[in-house]
């Protein structure tokens, strides 16, 4: 899926075995290993089919966990169960064995097992058995990305379920339809097939389908962007799975839920529906689960600059990850380990993790490279299944048609060899094909993500470029005043001399003394203005170098107080008619910040460029008569402190309020604003600075920037 945080498909086979799934839920295994051993107290306890189910439940729990415990748990199940004739015990093990396959992502041996599982439904001809089999099949292929093939299945799976008007089974095999579409990018076709689910889930009053449908449907809406519906869906899903006790699906919605306030930049709420998910797994001992609940919580902390919080969720997802052995969950948690440790400044650490996760990445890539002759290569061998089966029937029926049926079973038997031989052939065709297709749309893909990081990297110039120009304009008008004071005193200072002399030659040598004192204080005026322009021009020449990133001892309020008046002088030099009134509200106690003021002033800068631009922007709406005023204050907050931009402006809408500091996004008119100043903003705070950036805002009141760096 596009999403970054899309679940593996773990609904289709929470659907599938459903109710295995809530025993599972019921029973610990604990309670399952001790009624096992209960069991193999009872003479001849192996020819009992009830030990045969206890083994088959304990090996189905164990598979959506632990896989290879469930294959070793199962090893020699089926057989036993074939031993004393119990067939149905026997298909349930092959299909398990599959599941557990499933888990590990071996498609083709998950086929193998669910094959003979449905040889044998359909010799004891046990319908129910044939059509849940058919929609694990349909999966199987949707895991392997044959969706036409899946949906082959599944469609089959569901005029099954029809014809034995087992709604159960049809609401099961349309979810599982809906999720097929889900994952083809059909987002529409799979809200109608979660709406239909729904509707059949009310309709026999079944409570964990309906739980299901509205989580299915938020996660269609997290995929849509339309996040308030989202919302809706999956607290819907929330409060009926709290009010029937289903942890499972209780883990599902709220991890969805982290989702969505991850995608709202809504953190902290990400952040507390990612652990309560990690509480609920670990309490049933779910741990894919909770493994993507850390991971998700993990990169939330990173967005928050909480780095520590983050680098223990992300080691720990990266340790149930490796008991797991899950390829796909451990490339994820050695990916965001690998992201904290570069945030934190720790190379070596982050090149270890980016290394492990390369080779589990790299191991995916390699099975999706392969998963399509996988698929071909399963398909011809479930013919030759099909096949076999039908030959020893046929074999059966020989001593009763004659020499005539066993003369036609051959030409038929010659036949359908010979179409699979066609068959064979055209599908390594397609394979090759599909092959050339995949590597050529991998070329567009890198070609056209190439050119986006160009875009990207020029737009982010852009905005510096348009920061530096603004702030230049005020520079030019500050450093203008104390060189007219130098032309003024250097002026006066000249004909003072002349005066000077003429004393002198006159003999009055007390007025030229008072003339020489005025000419001295003259130049002391002029040594100060100078030095004045001096410092304005070497602040300039900071602002303007290639930012090094190292922190310095620096002044927040003289930074402060420079950067309002460049503003401020720099709108006006592009705007005569721009006026509005500014006040500073500074904290003398606080001294000097470790900061890079370069990246701070530009800060500093852009939150009161926006300011001015609000309030000049209400003073045109309200025809003059409202009097604009822009402030920006400091406070010591012992161990921090806290930087205040105020303006009695326009205020931002409440809608706009969750996307204010993401790339791209502004308020402004379309050719006013590139939409990356409050990005690079925030970015240079809370990334930077490892401080916090806020805003709080009333609509046609005004805002209020808040920014908190520690000491």
């Amino acid at each position: 899926m596009k999403s970054i945080f899309k679940i593996i498909p773990g609904f289709i086979w929470v659907a599938a075995f459903f109710p295995l799934l809530v025993f599972a839920q019921q029973n610990t295994v604990q309670k399952l290993k001790q009624r096992i051993s209960e069991l193999k107290q009872k003479k001849n306890y192996e020819q009992d089919t009830a030990y045969a189910n206890a083994v088959n439940q304990l090996g189905f729990y164990y598979g959506n966990n632990y896989p290879d415990s469930a294959i070793t748990l199962l090893t020699g199940h089926p057989e036993l169960c074939k031993t004393i004739g119990y067939k149905e015990g026997e298909t349930d093990a092959y299909k398990i064995i599959g599941n557990a396959y499933v888990t590990k992502g071996d498609y083709e041996k998950a086929l193998l097992y669910y094959e003979k599982a449905y040889l044998l439904a359909v010799k004891i001809k046990n319908k129910r058995a044939e059509a849940a089999i058919m929609g694990n099949i349909g999966n199987t292929y949707s895991n392997l990305g044959n969706y036409s093939e899946a949906l082959k299945y599944l469609y089959q799976a569901l005029k099954a379920g029809e014809d034995l008007k087992d709604q159960k089974s049809v609401l099961i095999t349309n979810n599982n339809i809906g999720n097929i579409h889900f994952f083809q990018g059909k987002m529409d076709e799979a809200a109608d097939d979660y709406k239909k689910t729904l509707q059949i889930a009310k309709s026999i009053t079944d409570t964990n389908g309906i739980i299901l449908a509205y989580n299915n449907l938020g996660e269609v809406f997290i995929e849509q962007n339309n996040l308030p519906a989202a919302i809706d869906n999956l607290m819907n899903a929330y409060q009926l799975a709290v009010r029937v006790n289903n942890k499972w699906l209780q883990i599902a919605s709220t991890k969805n839920l982290g989702y969505v306030y991850f995608k709202m930049d809504s953190l902290p709420k990400s952040v507390t529906f990612f652990n309560n998910a990690y509480l609920l797994a670990k309490e049933i001992s779910q741990n894919p689960s909770a493994c993507k609940a850390l991971i998700g919580s993990a990169k939330a902390k990173l967005k928050m600059g909480l780095l520590k919080d983050a680098l223990a969720n992300a080691l720990e997802a990266d340790q149930l990850a490796q008991q797991m052995g899950q390829v796909q969950l451990q490339r994820d948690a050695n990916e965001i380990v690998a992201n904290v440790y570069e945030a934190m400044g720790n190379g070596l650490m982050a090149l270890k993790h980016y290394k492990e996760y390369k080779f589990f990445a790299d191991s995916l890539h390699n099975f999706e490279s392969e998963r399509v002759a996988a698929t071909l290569k399963a398909e011809f061998n479930f013919s030759k299944k099909e096949l076999e089966f039908d030959r020893k029937t046929l074999q059966q029926r020989w001593l009763i048609f004659s020499a005539f049926a066993a003369l036609l079973t051959l030409l038929v038997i010659f036949w359908i060899v010979n179409r699979n031989r066609k068959r064979a052939h055209y599908a390594n065709k397609i394979l090759k094909q599909k092959n050339i297709d995949i590597e050529h749309q991998k070329s567009l893909a890198e070609d056209a993500l190439l050119q986006l990081q160009s875009t990207q990297k020029q737009l982010i110039q852009a905005e510096k470029m348009a920061s530096l120009g603004e702030m230049t304009a005020g520079i030019a008008h500050e450093i203008q005043n104390p060189l007219n004071f130098v032309n003024n005193f250097s002026e006066v200072s000249s004909e003072l001399i002349d005066e000077m002399k003429d004393e002198i030659e006159k003999g009055n040598y007390t007025d030229a003394i008072a003339l020489a004192s005025d000419v001295k204080e003259n130049m002391e005026k002029i040594l100060t203005h100078g030095k004045r322009a001096d410092s304005i021009v070497k602040g300039m020449l900071q602002h303007s170098r290639k930012n090094s990133g190292v922190k310095e001892p620096t002044e927040i309020n003289a930074l402060c107080d420079e950067y309002l008046r460049l503003a401020f002088h720099g709108l006006k030099a592009k705007d005569k008619t721009f006026n509005a009134k500014f006040e500073t509200n500074f904290d003398e106690s606080i001294g000097k910040v470790n900061v890079i003021p370069q990246e701070m002033g530009r800060v500093i800068l852009n939150l009161i460029n926006n300011a001015f631009y609000a309030v000049t922007e209400k003073k045109n709406k309200m025809n003059g008569n409202f009097e604009p005023l822009v402030t920006i204050s400091t406070k010591n907050l012992k161990n921090k402190i806290e930087i205040k931009v105020t303006d009695n402006g326009t205020g931002i809408p409440q809608k706009a309020i969750d996307k204010i500091f993401q790339p791209f996004f502004t308020t402004k008119p379309t050719g006013q604003g590139t939409g990356l100043g409050l990005s690079l903003s925030y970015d240079i705070v809370t990334k930077g600075h490892g401080g916090e950036m806020k805003v709080d805002t009333k609509e046609n009141e005004g805002t209020v920037f808040t920014i908190v760096l520690n000491v």
